[in-house]
């Protein structure tokens, strides 16, 4: 494209205050006669639900799906247009002469290939998290997309829910404190496997626990944790360091079901970030520690937040009798370090919400061509992340960030 996106402007870009439209606004702004033809590539369990949120996306068409298996192909096309036409072979749907765009919902090892080829075709690339399964992959992407006219969106929901944005702020306004610690969990209790109906389609259907298609909890989970942490610090890791392992489920699955990792950033900002698959206490969550007080984000998918002021700036404020820099709470919950609900206009309360989101923005970013929030950048440095993290576990090692993933 004329204007390559760098680092800077992708900080700049996505660390400004979010004033603006919202993500919720952008139907009433779009024309009448822009619509934006989509095709959904992999139409099993995301990318069926995927296709349903396109169904309901204003201002575009679901004019093709494919999957290698029928029964996942019929039920994506049911949200398609009348006459969508359906796929076994991705290649053959991006000849499709009226396709605009593609969502790419399949296996991480996938990811890569189909993006690439897509962004070679001249397509926009709606592509879930994470981005690529290997480092070398992420590079070569990260450039292609830089040199090319596409669109490229990383499924990364949560930086478009408002909620999200206002923490961004309240951190880097200085609100709660230098920071220097961040925790998150995604803590799960179950097996992590679906239903087979052929032992032949094993790998298949559950391709997340094999490390051939996969890179596990920290891909799956984590690394939503992980964007969202890199993007309100505006820094990526210098090392990173963890355990993990397959400690319970003897199962025959390859990918942990356990890991825990430090990531140690170059402003000396810790970040631990942890996923267990026998014990939902703390479930989703994510804690910014700062000087003056903690946000912590929470819920089943991380859509509620609160605020727990520390005794110093609780005296502080009694002392100086000035109102809460951060929210509006009473005196009495301020001084007494009650946690105190952040609300925040517009912000979704569940996965749906913050994926419409996500998908209206996609849209909104074609017609204006515009860099999305979550572009080719986080979504390289996200999995560059991510399989630092794997590869610090699997071989007890401190995982350096090198100077050649650097973009």
């Amino acid at each position: 494209m004329s204007d390559k996106i760098t680092r800077k402007d992708f900080i700049l870009r996505t660390g400004a205050a979010f004033t603006g439209i919202s993500a919720l606004g952008y139907s009433s702004i779009l024309g009448a006669n822009d619509t934006i033809n989509v095709g959904v590539i992999g139409t099993g369990s995301r990318g069926t639900y995927l296709a349903q949120e396109i169904a309901q996306t204003s201002n575009v068409r679901l004019v093709a799906c494919c999957d290698v298996r029928q029964e996942n192909l019929e039920r994506g096309l049911s949200y398609a247009v009348n006459n969508a036409k359906g796929y076994t072979d991705y290649r053959k749907m991006l000849e499709h002469p009226e396709l605009d765009a593609v969502i790419i919902a399949t296996p991480l090892s996938l990811h890569y290939e189909m993006a690439r080829d897509a962004v070679n075709a001249g397509k926009h690339v709606y592509c879930e998290k994470t981005m690529t399964y290997a480092i070398e992959e992420a590079q070569k992407l990260a450039a292609q997309v830089q040199d090319s006219s596409s669109i490229f969106q990383v499924g990364y929901q949560h930086r478009h829910n408002p909620l999200y944005q206002r923490i961004y702020e309240l951190v880097n306004d200085g609100s709660i404190g230098p920071i220097s610690y961040v925790k998150c969990t995604w803590n799960r209790n179950g097996d992590w496997r679906r239903p087979v109906p052929n032992p032949s389609l094993e790998r298949l259907i559950n391709w997340r626990m094999y490390r051939e298609y996969s890179q596990g909890l920290m891909a799956e989970l984590c690394s939503h944790q992980i964007d969202i942490v890199n993007w309100v610090l505006g820094e990526v890791p210098g090392r990173v360091s963890g355990f993990g392992g397959i400690d319970y489920w003897k199962d025959g699955r390859e990918t942990y079901d356990n890991v825990h990792t430090i990531f140690d950033y170059p402003s000396g900002v810790k970040g631990k970030y942890t996923a267990i698959t026998t014990n939902a206490h703390e479930g989703y969550s994510i804690r910014f520690y700062g000087k003056k007080a903690m946000i912590e984000v929470r819920d089943v998918s991380g859509h509620q937040a609160s605020i727990y002021a520390e005794q110093q700036a609780r005296q502080v404020r009694a002392d100086d009798n000035q109102a809460d820099a951060i929210t509006e709470p009473t005196n009495k919950a301020w001084e007494q370090g009650e946690p105190i609900p952040l609300k925040v206009e517009g912000q979704a309360n569940q996965e749906a919400g913050t994926t419409q989101m996500a998908l209206t923005h996609f849209v909104k970013c074609i017609i204006d061509n515009k860099q999305p929030l979550s572009n080719v950048i986080n979504g390289h440095d996200s999995a560059i992340c991510v399989i630092m993290a794997n590869n610090a576990m699997r071989n007890g090692t401190i995982e350096p960030w090198k100077e050649e993933y650097a973009i």
